[in-house]
């Protein structure tokens, strides 16, 4: 140890770089440590911005839920039924209106008259009770009764009570004033008096869990809701649900300060605004303790004439979410700083072993020269060895090409995905062996890279062996002693298993949201559709069945029924598909779509040809809903053969199942589209034309019943007669065996 003391008194210039690579090592632990909180920051930052627009978005569906109750309660007081109550159809108009708005928590509609001392009201098993009540001195009556609040809408506080099925929960009063100002015959003259106050009780606690109940953050967050005094609406404590935010977590932990989020409930949350922060909790889905969770918070604006009423959605989650998804990154920069000072400290050793030898004598200066340089030619040789083991025994395509895009080396997997020998591939350019989408762009990188000396990272699409391959390539330039570009180093990695996954992700995201988009347009057009409905019942009491304003309204019925249906088809659409029972006769329903058609065909000049079996079983099916599904198809066969053709339609049983096909001899669909006919709004018809729904609703029914669709086509372009054939199968009635 001594000598080496002395050694570094004697080398001034040694104790300088010793001190100075000291010095940088320290800094760069430094600047890691000081990187890797900075990126913790970034994260956790990022993590509880994607909380905010969680709770955004489901506090936007619950604004939008009081909006549709509002619309749909104004709606309600301007029916002649309920302003004038009459005895024949204020029922049947509740109950149209509780069909619209039982989705949203309504579960009873309240109409007190203008006295105040009776009641008409239905609730959600469309129980019917008109008995004597005393409204007169509740506050909502007496606002309501207020000529200034005509038009206005009164919405209570959340309280304790009796909820739907005589359950106990929370529930709110959503009313408005009902004035006499609308004419039918029995009233052409408006009194535009005082009628009476219209009231929804809502099932609060219902409404807030459908939408926050499914919200999930990271791996284990999740929502919560609390109401304009601070009381939780929804919680997954269940313990929680009613209770005063600001007290009952003291009372479950008196240890923890729960003064932070006091604080954030306070000064942000009760006050209609927005935002990210950080709190400390005692327990999270079971698991309790100090812990710190971050939370991302958004207001529900209900809107009420009578106060102001704003509830707050919020989404937490621990931050070990954050911590946990950092930790593979503080390991891995660890490891890089222990091998960055293993190295300094290894070359420093060397420099001092170097510096120490040239202080010998000449001979023996030489000697270990020699002796290095043996030494040295033995782990060069070892290194090459080692590189050329690693290059050989990797799983990707590794090899060189010159500057015209000839090859000039390879791996052993390049040849065997090559399925070729290494003397017949070196040589040969690189679009000889391996097909590019674009192999224009392979002259271009080449020359970049031997241009600039610069690397070039390129994700292709090739053909190897008559097999398809997505490629994540890299191009770095190798240099020669002169420091000139003489080759270029291609590295090509097998993504093909990865692309096919993300597109895979990017359909079933696209259908999840064409889904939710079906489902809300579906639900926005019912609403006016039921009060259609609702208005023609009435006026179908009101005249003779005879007349033709009866056959009128019988049209306007049945029609708006075919839309309802519609719609119906396509909230089916939005929902995963159920089994059922129902029985109806194919042949029965095939003919009648026959028949419907019969003239269509005549007039397109496409003959009819049929090979049906007598006496088919029924089978599970709806047969309106499979009439709908023949003539999608026929249509769409027709709309295949401009120019006329034959349409063959065959029916037959085999063993349970009874299968339906329809062959046009049409234009047939190209491959590239196969894939996407049964996506919702695909269409290749002209705007107008179609709407992209026919093949996915049907889709949706068939499998609803237990069946399955089935596509063979082939075009003009496959050197094939053109044409389709769309087979459905259908499971018989009353038997156990079902396709799928």
């Amino acid at each position: 140890m001594k000598k080496y003391v002395k050694y570094f008194s004697e080398k001034k210039g040694l104790r300088l770089i010793t001190v100075i690579i000291i010095i940088l090592l320290g800094g760069a632990f430094t600047l890691g440590m000081l990187a890797a909180q900075e990126m913790k920051r970034m994260i956790s930052e990022d993590f509880n911005n994607q909380q905010l627009e969680l709770a955004r978005h489901t506090a936007d569906i619950l604004t939008e839920n009081f909006k549709i109750i509002k619309r749909e309660l104004l709606t309600l007081s301007l029916s002649p039924s309920i302003q004038y109550i009459e005895a024949v159809s204020w029922a049947n108009r509740m109950k149209i209106a509780l069909s619209s708005v039982g989705d949203y928590g309504v579960f009873r509609i309240i109409l007190v008259d203008a006295d105040g001392t009776k009641s008409y009201s239905m609730n959600y098993n469309n129980a019917v009770f008109v008995k004597p009540s005393s409204y007169r001195t509740m506050f909502f009556f007496e606002w309501c009764k207020k000529p200034e609040n005509k038009n206005k809408i009164y919405i209570s506080d959340v309280r304790k009570g009796i909820v739907a099925n005589s359950e106990p929960g929370l529930f709110m009063h959503i009313c408005t004033p009902v004035y006499k100002i609308s004419s039918d015959e029995a009233h052409p003259r408006p009194s535009q008096q005082f009628s009476g106050v219209l009231v929804f009780v809502l099932d609060v606690a219902s409404l807030v869990k459908k939408y926050v109940a499914p919200i999930q953050s990271g791996k284990t967050g999740y929502g919560w809701v609390i109401d304009e005094e601070g009381d939780f609406l929804y919680h997954l404590e269940k313990d929680f649900v009613g209770e005063n935010a600001f007290k009952v977590r003291k009372f479950k932990d008196s240890h923890i300060s729960f003064s932070k989020i006091n604080l954030i409930q306070k000064t942000k949350m009760l006050q209609g605004k927005e935002g990210t922060s950080w709190y400390i909790s005692g327990w999270h889905r079971g698991v309790t303790g100090k812990m710190k969770k971050l939370i991302g918070y958004a207001p529900v604006h209900i809107g009420a004439a009578n106060a102001t009423r704003t509830w707050s959605v919020a989404v937490v989650a621990p931050i070990s979410e954050v911590e946990g998804a950092i930790h593979t990154v503080y390991v891995r920069q660890a490891m890089i700083q222990g091998a960055f000072t293993a190295a300094v400290l290894i070359i420093l050793a060397f420099l001092i072993a170097n510096e120490r030898a040239w202080l010998r004598t000449l001979e023996q200066e030489v000697e270990k020269k020699t002796e290095d340089l043996a030494r040295y030619a033995e782990r060069l040789k070892l290194s090459e060895e080692r590189y050329r083991s690693l290059v050989e025994s990797a799983d990707d395509l590794i090899y060189s090409l010159g500057k015209d895009g000839e090859i000039l080396s390879v791996n052993q997997y390049t040849t065997r995905l090559l399925k070729r020998c290494p003397t017949d591939i070196i040589g040969t350019n690189i679009t000889k062996v391996i097909k590019y989408e674009a192999p224009d762009n392979i002259d271009w990188i080449l020359d970049k890279v031997f241009a600039t000396s610069e690397s070039v990272a390129h994700e292709e699409r090739v053909k190897i062996a008559d097999r398809q391959y997505w490629l994540d390539t890299k191009y770095k330039a190798l240099l020669t002693d002169e420091e000139h570009v003489g080759a270029v180093l291609v590295i090509s990695r097998d993504i093909t298993e990865q692309k096919s996954i993300e597109e895979q992700l990017f359909h079933t995201e696209k259908l999840a949201s064409l889904g939710s988009l079906s489902a809300g347009v579906a639900h926005e057009i019912n609403n006016p559709l039921a009060i259609i409905l609702g208005f023609t019942d009435v006026l179908l009491e009101r005249v003779a069945e005879n007349s033709k304003e009866h056959e009128i309204l019988k049209i306007i019925e049945r029609q708006g029924n075919n839309c309802k249906s519609i719609i119906e088809n396509l909230l089916a659409f939005a929902r995963i598909p159920e089994k059922t029972t129902t029985e109806t006769d194919v042949l029965a329903d095939l003919q009648k779509i026959v028949n419907v058609v019969m003239n269509t065909l005549v007039t397109k000049k496409i003959d009819l040809k049929t090979d049906i079996e007598e006496d088919l079983p029924k089978v599970n099916g709806d047969g309106q809903q499979m009439e709908q599904i023949f003539l999608n198809i026929i249509n769409n066969a027709v709309a295949a053969m401009e120019g006329g053709g034959i349409l063959s339609v065959s029916a037959h049983r085999s063993d349970h199942t009874v299968s339906i096909s329809f062959t046009d001899t049409g234009c047939g669909i190209p491959q590239e589209n196969m894939d996407k006919i049964f996506e919702p709004f695909f269409t290749t018809k002209k705007v107008g034309e179609g709407t992209g729904l026919g093949l996915a609703v049907s889709y949706g029914i068939v499998k609803r019943f237990g069946g399955d669709i089935r596509v063979k086509s082939q075009t003009k372009e496959e050197g094939r007669e053109p044409g389709t054939t769309f087979t459905i199968l259908l499971p018989v009635a009353n038997t156990k065996n079902r396709v799928s």
